[in-house]
C-alpha cells in the first residue's frame, strides 16, 4: 500500500497543472491553520484545490505540493474528501503539529460539517464553505 501511495504522489507531482476555471476566492496559501474546504457534492471543491495547487506551482517546487519526503522544507498537503479515511483527524492533527506542512482538506459528508471539523481539529482549522457560486469564510 505504501508503494502505491508513493507512486500516486510521484505521478501527481510529475503531471502538468490541471486546467481549471479561475474563481473569485480568497483562500490563504500561507495560513498556519489547516484550511478546510467543505460544501455540497459537486460544488467545485476539488477544482478549487487544483486551482490552489496551480497557484502554488508558480512559486513552489512541485515536489513540495503533496507529501514528499522533505522534512526541512515547507510542503503542502491536499486531501480531497478526507472524511472517507478512518481517524483522519488524528493524522491531520499529528502532522500539523509536528511537520512543516500546510494542510488543505475537502469534504462533503454530513459528518464533516464545519462544527465537527473545528471540534475534531481542536482550533487548528480555518474553514471556508464552498457554494456553487463562491465561498464563505466561516472561522
Amino acid at each position: 500500500m505504501k508503494a502505491l501511495f508513493q507512486r500516486l504522489i510521484t505521478d501527481f507531482q510529475e503531471t502538468k497543472p490541471k486546467s481549471v476555471v479561475e474563481r473569485d476566492y480568497k483562500i490563504p496559501l500561507d495560513s498556519p491553520k489547516i484550511v478546510s474546504l467543505i460544501g455540497v457534492r459537486r460544488c467545485g471543491k476539488t477544482h478549487l484545490c487544483y486551482g490552489l495547487i496551480n497557484e502554488l506551482r508558480k512559486t513552489v517546487d512541485p515536489h513540495n505540493v503533496v507529501y514528499p519526503d522533505k522534512r526541512d522544507e515547507q510542503v503542502y498537503l491536499f486531501l480531497d474528501e478526507v472524511q472517507n479515511i478512518p481517524n483522519w483527524e488524528r493524522y491531520i492533527r499529528r502532522i500539523h503539529d509536528t511537520l512543516n506542512v500546510r494542510v488543505f482538506v475537502t469534504g462533503s459528508s454530513s459528518r464533516l460539517l464545519s462544527k465537527e471539523i473545528a471540534t475534531s481539529l481542536r482550533g487548528r482549522t480555518l474553514t471556508h464553505l464552498a457554494r456553487l457560486f463562491g465561498f464563505n469564510y466561516l472561522s
